[in-house]
């Protein structure tokens, strides 16, 4: 694979792996709750089945099990999932999302 194509595909921006998960989750926007899926998930950022448009941009929190809410950034959004970038360091990440953020790949 030419380094072009790794770029546009995600590999060489990513610094933490993702581990495919298959959780119930919670989007708030604050305004309005949504129950989503959530699958690829990261210390950084997780990718979400929502079948409702969000900006990008926009700030939600989302909550994943019994975990703390998770403060995110909408950072795309495509054929009905949605990408969120996560406002907190790593290290507090890991610990909202208790046993489930044990597993993850840190790094």
């Amino acid at each position: 694979m030419s380094k072009v194509n790794k770029e546009d595909s995600g590999e060489v921006r990513r610094r933490f792996a993702r581990q495919h998960v298959l959780l119930k989750a919670v989007l708030d926007t604050g305004v309005y709750e949504f129950e989503c899926v959530a699958y690829d998930l990261s210390l950084t950022g997780v990718r979400v089945k929502l079948d409702l448009p969000l900006k990008t941009e926009c700030e939600v929190w989302l909550m994943v099990k019994d975990c703390p809410h998770i403060p995110a950034k909408v950072a795309w959004t495509r054929e009905g999932y949605v990408g969120l970038k996560f406002l907190m360091p790593t290290g507090q990440v890991a610990d909202s999302l208790g046993s489930v953020g044990e597993r993850l790949p840190k790094s």
